[in-house]
């Protein structure tokens, strides 16, 4: 699943997911062309007007004159309406049953952070799903183990994507292309979400080389 326009998992093949990303995130009204601006992923004028005229046709968007243009919005009151923004709320959902899943643990991670494709909305539909996690250097190995491979299966089934987990215990983070990366793009799921920040800040501060 692609988790910045996960309508796409039910229908990849036009734009009417795009258009039902945009217009079920916001209580407004919007003109074919602020809709063709904010499409996740792109895609013609005329084809967003032909998916917004498809999806007034069943109801699910509805058209408004105003002045001289037309300005559409997600029918709320609609039979699938409820099914709909659940769909469009598949990233957040995806975050916080993380978060719930990560806090029941008995060994709590310093931080958790979801980076790469995922976080930086650039997701393709065989995209990896990369969550780092930094766990205390007493941390018990075994149980590390057991919960690395329960987040990495759930969270494979939550979302049809291979899970890959980047896992350092404190001491072995250290400044790297792939923290900073993780600093500029990532977001907290669980922890800390400064932790990393300020873990590199204090490792340099001590004098260690960059």
């Amino acid at each position: 699943m692609r988790l910045q326009n996960p309508f796409s998992a039910i229908n990849s093949s036009n734009l009417e997911a795009q258009v039902l990303y945009v217009l079920t995130r916001a209580e407004a009204r919007f003109s074919a062309q602020e809709i063709h601006r904010l499409l996740p992923e792109g895609g013609s004028n005329q084809g967003t007007r032909n998916a917004l005229q498809r999806l007034v046709q069943h109801g699910i968007v509805l058209s408004e004159p105003i002045g001289n243009q037309t300005v559409y919005i997600f029918n709320r009151q609609h039979l699938l309406a409820d099914a709909l923004l659940n769909i469009a709320q598949a990233k957040r959902n995806f975050l916080s049953a993380l978060h719930g899943m990560i806090s029941a643990w008995q060994v709590q991670p310093l931080t958790v952070q979801l980076f790469g494709s995922a976080a930086r909305n650039e997701m393709a539909a065989d995209s990896d799903i990369d969550i780092f996690l930094g766990w205390p250097d007493d941390a018990d190995e075994n149980e590390i183990d057991a919960r690395s491979a329960e987040l990495t299966r759930q969270a494979s089934l939550w979302t049809g994507n291979d899970v890959r987990l980047l896992q350092y215990a404190a001491s072995e983070v250290t400044p790297s292309a792939i923290f900073t990366e993780i600093m500029r793009d990532g977001l907290n799921v669980a922890g800390d979400p400064n932790w990393l920040r300020r873990h590199l800040r204090k490792y340099k501060s001590n004098g260690n080389a960059a």
